[in-house]
């Protein structure tokens, strides 16, 4: 499994940006993120990711300073800098503490897809673009798959109504509100249990499942068998 981790303070990019890889990558990929540089080597130690999109400028830890850190301790993880500055002092500093790459913001389709490739030798195809209206989608729901997240709550925050929310999620997605959250849920829950040792009641309270048995089922209805039988058939 691939595991990458997104280590940018702004919100919004920083899901964007995972949204974009999850979209290119698909399920067997676990993407973790990070607000801050103290977190980005706290993440790193946890995850052990292959690869960090590690933006310089940050609070705590910035992007140059984790990265060494990361380095010293990981020295197999490969970081690719990120930052909205084209300035060469930033990318001799970003190299001489262990990046391998230097990407500015906003990162093309491009850029993203040819890092990949670099790294892991995969997605040189250009796969399908989502609209705004997916994107913004897809962002609301990273933020909130782990409450109860609301029909409502989505449609205000975006500004539409539930009545005209709900046909535009039907229309660019292909499912309801509830199947669209699902099934987001459902894939970062694999991705938990393939990456991780956590017992599954711990898995379903992260992923917005505080009942396990709940989270069994729904897991099984939408896999086709129990987490359980999912972890091991998969080790």
């Amino acid at each position: 499994m691939i595991k990458i981790l997104v280590a940018e303070d702004e919100p919004k990019s920083r899901q964007a940006l995972a949204s974009r890889l999850r979209g290119i990558l698909g399920e067997n990929a676990l993407i973790e993120q990070a607000a801050n540089g103290s977190e980005a080597v706290s993440k790193t130690a946890q995850i052990q990711p292959d690869l960090v999109f590690m933006d310089i400028e940050m609070p705590l830890k910035n992007g140059v300073e984790a990265a060494a850190v990361i380095k010293r301790q990981r020295p197999e993880t490969h970081i690719v800098f990120l930052t909205a500055y084209d300035r060469f002092d930033y990318a001799v500093g970003a190299l001489r503490s262990g990046g391998e790459e230097y990407l500015l913001k906003p990162i093309s389709e491009a850029d993203l897809r040819e890092t990949l490739q670099k790294f892991f030798h995969v997605a040189p195809e250009k796969a399908h673009e989502a609209s705004p209206f997916e994107a913004e989608l897809e962002v609301w729901v990273c933020q909130h798959y782990t409450e109860d997240a609301a029909l409502e709550d989505a449609a205000a925050s975006m500004g539409m109504s539930p009545f005209y929310f709900s046909r535009q999620v039907k229309a660019a997605t292909g499912k309801t509100f509830l199947e669209f959250v699902t099934a987001y849920r459902i894939q970062r829950a694999k991705q938990r249990l393939l990456s991780t040792e956590l017992p599954i009641s711990d898995i379903g309270r992260a992923v917005g499942y505080p009942d396990s048995n709940y989270f069994t089922k729904v897991f099984k209805r939408a896999v086709g068998c129990t987490p359980s039988a999912y972890r091991a058939s998969k080790s």
